[in-house]
């Protein structure tokens, strides 16, 4: 067995992006998150026999806030500790809990789309002939996540575990432009992900 430590930031980059990149969003514009793109992992899981078998990395509730500068250390803690069997771990599987918290806006010509605190549907508002202004009740809004889209597995990894060797991970998350809309129409997609390792 083999201490895993920068592994679990590799796993919060495939657990977002399995779970956010099969939207299809129509973009006429785009937005970036404005601090806040909040969700809560639930359980992580990861296999080495192609999904036969899962070895359990965390279960439990820890709300990762992946535009902040402190969602490494967050993520890294939650798997801090686990002991994973020698071996090349293909895939991935993750839970997440039923929202998702942002904090955004993105313009449709001189109106601003906003959030303003709400949920799911009137979680966004309009400041109309002011671009890149969101109005007075501009805040952190939450949309509910669909229960069959909680749980995402990835697969086609190649996460080497060496006896004695934690892999180093590296992920970078970019929150610019997960709003978007079209025809005045917003939505919210998945942010960037960026992952190496050696």
């Amino acid at each position: 067995m083999n201490r895993v430590g920068g592994f679990f930031l590799c796993l919060v980059g495939v657990i977002l992006y399995g779970w956010l990149s099969g939207a299809v969003l129509a973009e006429a514009a785009s937005g970036d998150a404005d601090g806040t793109y909040t969700v809560t992992i639930t359980k992580l899981e990861t296999s080495k026999d192609s999904g036969v078998t899962y070895t359990t990395l965390f279960e439990g509730s820890q709300a990762v806030n992946i535009a902040s500068v402190s969602a490494g250390s967050i993520a890294a803690g939650l798997v801090n500790g686990v002991n994973l069997d020698v071996g090349t771990y293909d895939r991935v599987r993750a839970t997440i809990g039923a929202t998702l918290l942002l904090k955004g806006y993105v313009n449709n010509g001189a109106t601003t789309i906003y959030t303003n605190g709400g949920t799911d549907g009137n979680g966004f508002s309009t400041n109309g002939g002011a671009a890149n202004t969101p109005g007075s009740d501009y805040g952190t809004s939450t949309f509910t996540i669909p229960a069959g889209s909680r749980t995402s597995t990835t697969s086609g990894l190649s996460i080497q575990i060496q006896p004695g060797i934690a892999p180093t991970v590296t992920v970078q998350f970019d929150t610019t432009g997960v709003m978007t809309q079209s025809g005045g129409i917003p939505s919210v997609g998945a942010p960037s992900v960026t992952i190496t390792s050696q």
